[in-house]
């Protein structure tokens, strides 16, 4: 069941192909290399998370090449391989201000198993 701070498999798969979500994937990058990545995701590894967060604009753009996400924002989604580092970087996000940032609890597992990686 999920709650109002998730989204699930099929919220996400849409929200991906139709450009809507920042999806900041917490995993480590060797764990990209070995187990593929969700296509429009961005890595910010869980450790660099709060720092990330708190660059400017611009040093978040060079680092990551993608804009930084606003604390308003509606659409950013966190996810990782199984759920479990989503509900540790969840906290640090909405502590930043991120406060309506979700997560997606099943991870690259769950997406894998129902849908692939790049």
């Amino acid at each position: 069941m999920e709650t109002a701070g998730e989204v699930t498999f099929s919220e996400l798969k849409e929200g991906l192909a139709a450009g809507e979500l920042q999806v900041i994937d917490v995993r480590r990058p060797e764990e990209l290399q070995a187990d593929g990545r969700m296509v429009g995701s961005t890595n910010i590894p869980l450790d660099e998370l709060e720092a990330a967060l708190q660059m400017s604009d611009d040093a978040f753009r060079d680092q990551y090449g993608v804009e930084k996400p606003q604390k308003e924002d509606q659409n950013i989604v966190l996810t990782c391989r199984s759920g479990r580092r989503t509900k540790l970087a969840l906290p640090i996000a909405q502590r930043l201000g991120y406060t309506r940032a979700k997560i997606y609890a099943g991870g690259i597992i769950e997406w894998k198993k129902h849908h692939g990686v790049d």
